[in-house]
């Protein structure tokens, strides 16, 4: 079966038939002739590219949607082919262009055919269903940018949902400091969102989003942070951190909100917002401990963010003590076993290995 959804002029296609089944209409879908497109569908692609384009409208498609009918005009050629074939993959991506394309069609009075779910359109009619995908095309409504900026309105897809939170840390940044920049360091994640807190100290995040939900819900699983302690011009310590959502609280406090979870799908903007200003709290908190090496060497050694420090990671944090010469070190890697082995890489772990991983890390940012 077709994953297209195709659009054409019945009158000029096939003047003497009228389509009553879906047979027909794969048939005349997938039956194109070379004679381009009739009056009615060059006004029915171009409402759909004007609407498209509109950059106002632009979080409702992502740029492989954008680019596909910024590109289509010229498609309205006499030799082209009289029906135009849409990727129904578009569609998944943006509920609303499914919407804009079906009353394209009524208004321009062409027909159109949904190889993928197998559906008809037209001015007068569509089978099968006719009343329940009414319905579903009146509840689907254009997003606007003022409407995510103000948590107004959902993110249209996964996709969108990634812009959304690398927006939301440029619409911040005055306050948050986080800019896209590349770093010097050996680590291959040199490029993304930093902010700087002296010459030394530095940190990059990553807003994750969720895995464990279906492809059509919206979900943020966690935050990654990685400190960074420049040593040299191309090297540097580096601790990741990783903040987990558990339903839709971000936890950052073990007593509190615990250290392992799993979101859930966002179905309403409060939610999303909620989140967002948990993770707003969370950096002003978190650029407060980056002040002095101290106070971060305190904080992910000694306090509650070394919970959230776990697997290989922990070697990094207890070369950082052992950069520092932390007077409680041996303690620190006594400890630091359990944190380790919640990585399954890491089984057969023993504390005087962690020793000579550390020492071997601790090595390759000084030598």
């Amino acid at each position: 079966m077709s994953s297209s959804f195709y659009v054409w002029d019945a009158k000029q296609h096939h003047p003497d038939v009228e389509i009553n089944d879906l047979e027909q209409a794969e048939y005349y879908a997938t039956h194109p002739q070379n004679i381009g497109y009739s009056e009615n569908l060059e006004q029915c692609l171009r409402a759909i590219i004007k609407i498209v384009t509109d950059p106002e409208l632009s979080e409702n498609f992502d740029q492989d949607i954008i680019d596909f009918f910024d590109n289509a005009e010229g498609y309205i050629v006499p030799t082209q082919e009289n029906v135009l074939d849409i990727d129904r993959y578009f569609f998944e991506k943006s509920q609303y262009l499914y919407k804009i394309v079906v009353e394209a069609i009524m208004k321009y009075d062409v027909v159109g055919f949904d190889a993928g779910a197998y559906i008809f359109f037209s001015k007068d009619k569509i089978f099968p269903k006719q009343t329940s995908i009414q319905r579903w095309l009146d509840t689907v409504q254009p997003i606007t940018k003022d409407q995510l900026s103000q948590f107004k309105a959902l993110p249209a897809n996964k996709n969108k949902l990634v812009d959304f939170s690398d927006k939301w840390l440029v619409q911040h940044e005055n306050i948050l400091g986080f800019f896209e920049i590349e770093k010097k360091n050996q680590y291959n994640n040199k490029f993304g969102f930093h902010r700087d807190f002296d010459k030394s100290i530095y940190e990059r995040i990553l807003i994750v989003t969720a895995s464990n939900l279906s492809k059509y819900e919206l979900g943020f699983s966690k935050v990654s942070l990685s400190s960074y302690i420049q040593y040299s011009e191309n090297k540097a310590f580096w601790i990741r951190r990783e903040h987990f959502i558990k339903g839709f609280t971000l936890q950052y406090i073990p007593e509190l909100h615990g250290v392992e979870g799993k979101p859930l799908a966002i179905t309403h903007p409060k939610q999303l917002e909620s989140i967002f200003k948990q993770i707003y709290d969370f950096l002003i908190y978190d650029a407060e401990q980056h002040k002095d090496l101290e106070t971060l060497n305190q904080w992910l050694n000694h306090g509650d963010e070394k919970y959230y420090i776990t697997g290989g990671s922990v070697f990094n944090r207890l070369a950082f003590a052992k950069y520092l010469n932390d007077p409680l070190y041996d303690e620190l890697v006594q400890e630091a076993l359990p944190f380790i082995l919640k990585d399954e890489y890491y089984k057969d772990m023993a504390v005087e290995g962690v020793y000579e991983e550390v020492e071997r890390r601790y090595n390759d940012v000084i030598s």
